[in-house]
């Protein structure tokens, strides 16, 4: 297949050529004119050009125009891409009048090509990135040959560590916006893999470029770090408070990708933020919480419901959340807390008394009033 197609040919004359005096031709690597100002010369063999590309003349100029088959005089220049001759553009008139602008024509006709062909190339590559997410994230029964194949076909490094980023954004934004700001931030990847979800969620499979111990200490800040010169490159008017990037767990498995995403939609699900940047690894109890039916967390806890009302329990789950939050600090809880430090102590010495814990001295017991409290929140929403 020639990459000089005759639709690109007629788009550049149509678009350059069309108000010009001068009459131009464009000829494929067989010698055949595929686009042309004189339209009804389409489709003919033009002698020179094909004499010029199987190397047999040296020279495109044209000074006699009963010489050559197809050609009239004018000058004939090779149309290169990647240092090899693919077609020859000729600009029709006396050589002398047209030499110096012919090199302009073929100069610019060389650039389209590169460009278009460089777009191609890469709306490809996208459909391909698209199909290959789907397949990986979607596909109920995918077949690792398969995903295998599809990732050569990209050329994806397989050993790299990769987590899948979730953004979710206003309804009035632009996908295609965000997706350039994310393309053309400092520390995007060739090897980073971006699609629209069918709900509009962005979708990146984005790589970590670091040897394997380092990728696994340094991801967050590669991946912060990231995101901040991404969210610098957004129009102005994007609002930051109203998109959300939310980072799956680190896989470095091919067929564990679909778990990074997994893991990051789950953490959407349980982030009350729908701003700023979450990590799963930060939430990781959360998420197995959330996969233990509140049934389950009934059969151990049902018999301490009774035990509180409505308000000591509402009381304790606030507790326990900024204990939680403080490493079970006193001090830094009670200020969260907006009460007096000996009030803290208080209440914590009141269940002591009633369940026999001490959850500032044992592990044990901080465990058990961390999913003591989680109970009794989950039962307040539902009630």
């Amino acid at each position: 297949m020639s990459i000089l197609e005759s639709a690109l040919a007629q788009k550049f004359i149509d678009k350059t050529a069309k108000h010009l005096e001068y009459n131009i031709n464009i000829m494929n690597d067989k010698g055949i004119i595929i686009a042309s100002k004189d339209t009804s010369r389409i489709g003919n063999f033009h002698e020179v050009a094909f004499s010029m590309l199987n190397g047999t003349m040296e020279t495109g100029i044209v000074t006699d125009k009963e010489k050559y088959i197809g050609t009239k005089p004018g000058v004939n220049l090779f149309i290169d891409y990647k240092n090899k001759h693919v077609g020859v553009i000729c600009v029709t008139g006396n050589p002398e009048n047209v030499n110096a602008f012919a090199g302009l024509v073929k100069t610019s006709m060389e650039a389209m090509l590169e460009y278009e062909l460089q777009m191609e190339g890469e709306r490809k590559r996208k459909d391909k990135a698209e199909q290959f997410l789907y397949y990986l994230l979607y596909e109920d029964s995918n077949d690792s040959a398969v995903a295998n194949r599809m990732s050569e076909e990209l050329g994806l490094n397989r050993e790299l560590f990769r987590t899948c980023i979730l953004v979710k954004y206003h309804s009035d934004y632009n996908s295609v916006k965000i997706i350039k700001a994310l393309t053309s931030a400092e520390g995007h990847l060739a090897q980073d893999v971006i699609a629209v979800a069918r709900n509009n969620d962005i979708i990146l499979l984005k790589a970590i470029d670091d040897k394997k111990a380092d990728a696994v200490k340094s991801y967050k800040y590669v991946i912060e770090d990231y995101i901040k010169n991404a969210i610098e490159k957004l129009p102005v008017e994007y609002e930051t408070k109203k998109i959300g990037f939310f980072i799956g767990s680190l896989q470095m498995n091919l067929n564990k990708y679909r778990n990074s995403h997994i893991h990051a939609h789950e953490l959407a699900l349980q982030t009350k933020e729908a701003a700023g940047i979450h990590f799963f690894n930060d939430h990781i109890l959360d998420y197995y919480r959330s996969l233990a039916t509140i049934k389950a967390y009934d059969d151990v806890f049902n018999i301490y419901d009774p035990m509180f009302n409505a308000d000591e329990k509402k009381q304790l789950v606030e507790m326990v959340k900024a204990l939680y939050k403080n490493n079970y600090n006193v001090l830094y809880s009670a200020k969260e807390l907006y009460i007096h430090r000996n009030t803290l102590l208080f209440r914590l010495n009141k269940l002591k008394d009633m369940l026999n814990i001490d959850p500032i001295a044992v592990a044990e017991d901080r465990e058990f009033l961390n999913e003591l409290a989680y109970y009794f929140s989950k039962n307040m929403k539902q009630g």
